[in-house]
C-alpha cells in the first residue's frame, strides 16, 4: 500500500511538471501596459491571467477579438467592439468608455470594481458620469479614493450618502461635516466574528459654531466641543466651558483639560495626569487599574499582571475584563489548548464564567 501511494505521488508530480513546463499561456499582448493579458500559446484567443501567474491563479480564455484587442491597464482591455475587465466582456458603452484616474465611466454610468460580482462592473447608483470626480484631491492619505462627488451628491466607497457636495469635508476616519451638519463615518458594526462592514456616513447633528480642528484619527474639536463616533449611539458630542489643552493618548483616547475621554465616553474619576495605556485594552493611573477605561474593582495594584487581551490577575484573584472570575486560582490559571478556554486545577472558564466543573 505504501508503494502505491509513492507511485501515485510521483504520477501527480509528473503531471504538474508537464503542465508547468509545457502548458504556458503565451506571449503578453503589451507588457508595458499589463502583465495579465496574453495571447494563448496555441489557440487564437486572448487569455487573462492575473500577473501572469497562471500556475497558481489560473487563467480565463476571453472572447475578445485577437486582432484588435489592447490592454488599457492591468485588468482592463478593449477591442473594436467591447470593453473587457479581468478578461470578461462588460456591459458598457465601448465608444465612450474611459478610465480617468480612479473613475471608471461611460456616457451613461459610473462603475465600481468592488461590486457583488467579482468579474462584473457594478453601476454606482445615481452617479452622474459628466460631473463625477474626487471629492477633494488634496486629501493626503489613502482616504482620498474613498470620497467622490457629482453635481448632486457625495459618495463614500461608491455609495451615495447625505451631504452637500459643495461644502462636504471628511475631517478624519470618524467625522465629516458640511455647511449645515456633522456626520459620523461608520465603517464597521459589531465585534469579533460578528463584525460587519457597513461603510455608512450618517447625519448626526446640526453644525455648531467654532474653529474646526481634527485632534487625531477619531476625535474632532469644534469650538469648545469634542465630537467622536465610538459608542452604540455612534456619535458623541461633549461640550466644555472652554478648552485650553488637548492631548492625544492613542486612537481611542484623548485628554481634554485633564479630563479623560476614552472611546467617546468621559471618565472623570480617572487621574488624567498619571493615566497610562498598558497592553491590549488595559490601562492604569496612580492608584487604579482599568479595562476599557473602566476600573477593575479590588485589583491589587502592586501584583497586577496582564495574561491575555481579556484576562488579568493579581496575587488573590483572576479577572475577565473588569470582572472577577469567581473561584479561579491566580497561581494556576492558564490558557488551555481549546480556543478561548482557560483553566486551573478545578475548572474550565470561557468569557470569565465557569464552563465545566469536571476538568477534562
Amino acid at each position: 500500500m505504501k508503494v502505491f501511494y509513492i507511485i501515485l505521488a510521483i504520477v501527480i508530480l509528473v503531471i504538474l511538471a508537464i503542465r508547468f513546463f509545457l502548458f504556458k499561456i503565451g506571449k503578453p499582448v503589451n507588457l508595458k501596459i499589463s502583465n495579465s493579458y496574453f495571447h494563448h500559446y496555441r489557440k487564437k484567443l486572448i487569455v487573462y491571467s492575473p500577473l501572469g501567474n497562471w500556475f497558481e491563479l489560473g487563467y480565463f480564455e476571453s472572447t475578445a477579438d485577437v486582432a484588435t484587442f489592447q490592454p488599457l491597464n492591468q485588468d482592463f482591455g478593449k477591442d473594436k467592439n467591447s470593453v473587457f475587465w479581468k478578461g470578461r466582456k462588460q456591459l458598457v458603452d465601448c465608444n465612450t468608455f474611459e478610465i480617468d484616474g480612479f473613475i471608471i465611466k461611460d456616457k451613461n454610468y459610473v462603475y465600481n470594481t468592488n461590486g457583488n460580482k467579482f468579474d462584473e462592473l457594478e453601476i454606482i447608483k445615481d452617479a452622474d458620469p459628466k460631473t463625477y470626480q474626487l471629492l477633494d484631491s488634496s486629501i493626503e492619505n489613502y482616504q482620498r479614493i474613498n470620497w467622490f462627488k457629482d453635481i448632486n451628491a457625495v459618495y463614500y466607497k461608491n455609495k451615495k450618502i447625505e451631504g452637500d457636495p459643495h461644502t462636504f469635508k471628511p475631517l478624519n476616519d470618524a467625522i465629516a461635516i458640511d455647511a449645515n451638519f456633522i456626520y459620523a463615518i461608520i465603517n464597521y458594526r459589531g465585534e469579533g466574528i460578528e463584525m460587519l462592514e457597513v461603510n455608512q456616513v450618517i447625519r448626526k447633528h446640526k453644525m455648531i459654531d467654532g474653529e474646526i480642528r481634527p485632534i487625531n484619527e477619531t476625535y474632532v474639536q469644534i469650538g469648545n466641543s469634542v465630537v467622536s463616533a465610538f459608542t452604540k449611539a455612534e456619535f458623541e458630542l461633549h461640550v466644555f466651558d472652554s478648552i485650553t489643552t488637548v492631548k492625544t493618548i492613542d486612537y481611542w483616547s484623548i485628554i481634554v483639560d485633564n479630563v479623560l475621554i476614552c472611546k467617546g465616553i468621559i471618565f472623570p474619576d480617572v487621574d488624567a495626569h498619571t493615566f497610562e495605556v498598558l497592553d491590549y485594552n488595559f490601562s492604569k493611573d496612580k492608584s487604579s487599574i482599568y479595562y476599557d477605561c473602566e476600573k477593575i474593582n479590588h485589583a491589587d495594584y502592586s501584583s497586577f499582571k496582564i495574561i491575555s487581551d481579556e484576562y488579568s490577575k493579581d496575587a488573590k484573584q483572576v479577572y475577565f475584563k473588569n470582572n472577577v472570575v469567581k473561584g479561579a486560582n491566580p497561581e494556576t490559571i492558564k490558557s488551555s489548548s481549546e480556543y478561548g478556554i482557560w483553566e486551573d486545577e478545578n475548572n474550565k472558564y470561557k468569557n470569565g464564567e465557569v464552563l465545566s466543573s469536571d476538568k477534562a
